[in-house]
């Protein structure tokens, strides 16, 4: 199979909440990943388990010659690639490994331990199989560790290029409007609080949280992803009568009545707020799978910077906020969900809950806010 087909099946399943742990993101993501490169993933002369460092071990490392090492490979948790970086540059930078790779199953982070800099410095390159198209990822997996690669060297030489390349920076600055996108489209709660403090400050009232993140989420579809566009003629300049940027849909709807209906397969829920219609998206869809709500809580748009969305205790909704603890609602099987969300997180949450289940937002399940 060839590999960019591979990792888009790795990433459906991964967008379902399928590797719930370090474990099964080795097993299924990891020594799969391996295969299809072209690694012979039986010699664990070759790819070997659980490496012995003298200071640790490492997950995987990959040898060439056989039992040497010439890659260190962590493997972590959903959402925790990044808590193992000290720990693994300095095992490799002992040991003379000069490449490391961290990864949670979805992120991919290379390093070069022996560079100057932080840690951050040290970082080559970061993989995201969530915001990359398939056939990019397995380039840049094939660039990496493919087996002849590193074999031969290449791959060590190429990414020590990259490093030292001053395009890095350029690469980066043409990715900011995509970031800052998917960072109001999803209702960021800083960015959501930034915005309502610099509000109340200059009104001395403060704004509805919900109409800040709304704000925020049109903000987001009408940002200009193009670097410039043609400067505006006579004939196409808005005129004064005219707004120059209509009101975006979802806030259209939100200003008019936070009622709706919710459909799902088909089905049809009258809801009364953004509330409503996240808990019934929950838990119509936690009925039907004994794992979907574990797997949502696992997804990473149902966490926050400090906080989970859904979770087992209320310690772990807000974990900052005791006073916050009762703002929450009981779902199936134990689980709670927060309600202290703005509406746009609030269908973010749905979102991700119809992509957890294997269903397509807009078509499977549709709602009116």
């Amino acid at each position: 199979m060839p590999l960019d087909t591979t990792l888009a099946d790795i990433t459906a399943r991964l967008r379902q909440g399928r590797f719930p742990n370090e474990q099964a993101i080795s097993q299924g993501i990891v020594l799969r990943i391996f295969q299809e490169l072209g690694w012979d993933t039986w010699d664990t002369n070759v790819v070997w388990p659980e490496y012995q460092t003298g200071e640790g071990r490492v997950d995987f490392a990959l040898c060439h010659p056989p039992t040497k090492p010439s890659v260190f490979f962590e493997v972590k948790q959903p959402g925790k690639a990044e808590d193992a970086v000290r720990q693994a540059l300095e095992y490799a930078f002992h040991t003379g490994v000069p490449f490391v790779v961290l990864t949670d199953g979805r992120t991919w982070s290379f390093y070069l331990p022996a560079e100057q800099g932080s840690y951050e410095d040290r970082r080559v390159y970061k993989l995201d199989l969530y915001e990359r198209p398939t056939a990019e990822a397995a380039a840049a997996l094939q660039r990496y560790l493919s087996p002849h690669g590193i074999q031969s060297g290449q791959a060590l030489e190429t990414a020590r290029a990259e490093y030292r390349n001053r395009n890095r920076q350029s690469q980066a600055k043409a990715a900011i409007p995509l970031a800052w996108r998917d960072l109001v489209e999803k209702g960021d709660e800083l960015l959501v609080e930034i915005l309502t403090n610099a509000v109340e400050s200059r009104a001395g009232i403060r704004p509805d949280e919900d109409d800040v993140a709304e704000f925020l989420a049109g903000l987001g579809q009408s940002y200009p992803l193009q670097p410039s566009r043609p400067a505006p003629t006579a004939s196409t300049a808005p005129s004064r009568e005219t707004p120059s940027r209509p009101m975006p849909a979802d806030r259209a709807i939100a200003e008019t009545s936070r009622r709706g209906n919710l459909t799902i397969r088909g089905k049809v829920f009258a809801y009364q707020n953004a509330k409503d219609a996240m808990l019934l998206v929950l838990r119509e869809l936690g009925k039907l799978d004994p794992t979907f709500l574990e797997r949502c809580s696992q997804h990473p748009d149902a966490q926050g910077r400090k906080r989970r969305y859904i979770a087992r205790t209320p310690e772990e909704l807000y974990p900052d906020r005791e006073d916050l603890r009762e703002m929450r609602a009981e779902l199936l099987g134990g689980w709670l969900v927060a309600t202290n969300l703005n509406n746009v997180l609030k269908k973010t949450i749905i979102r991700l809950a119809a992509e957890v289940a294997g269903l397509k937002f807009g078509h499977d399940i549709t709602v009116e806010f």
